[in-house]
């Protein structure tokens, strides 16, 4: 995990972004979903079961895909 990564300030910036997940449910199957907000997807991910063992997450903005990392979503996770 980054240790200079910040849930709670990557969440002030980028909160209100729409957010896409990928994620593996089984080996043979991705699944790609986008919500509104960050809030939403990492929402959305908490209330799987069990958590996907890949993920990786794409923040939309400033006209490009922002993504996070496994450690890092786990942080998001945590903290929000």
């Amino acid at each position: 995990m980054s240790e200079n990564f910040s849930a709670k300030e990557t969440f002030a910036i980028y909160g209100e972004s729409a957010t896409t997940i990928t994620y593996v449910r089984n080996e043979f199957f991705t699944e790609e979903k986008t919500f509104p907000t960050m809030r939403d997807a990492i929402d959305y991910l908490k209330a799987l079961a069990p958590t996907p063992g890949g993920i990786v997450l794409h923040i939309r903005a400033h006209g490009r895909d922002i993504p996070f990392d496994r450690d890092n979503i786990t942080k998001l996770m945590r903290e929000l």
